[in-house]
């Protein structure tokens, strides 16, 4: 019985884990796209606008890339 409820822990704790990794790589991603949406002024035309479309698909690609890798690097 204690063997099952410490597994039970041991997985809770991965996922808290992962989720806390998660929620940390958000902040700089979010401060990232502000700080794309700043330099590139993708309201002011069509143009400006599809490079940055093109740079979030990147830093979105990026982002997804680095976070799966960090957790399969977290657990093996």
């Amino acid at each position: 019985m204690f063997g099952v409820r410490i597994k039970f822990y041991k997985l809770k704790l991965k996922a808290l884990t992962i989720l806390f990794i998660v929620l940390m790589s958000l902040f700089p991603v979010y401060l990232l796209y502000n700080y794309l949406q700043k330099i590139l002024r993708p309201k002011e035309s069509m143009r400006r606008f599809f490079f940055w479309m093109i740079a979030s698909f990147a830093l979105i690609f990026a982002y997804t890339f680095l976070l799966v890798f960090l957790i399969s690097l977290t657990f093996p």
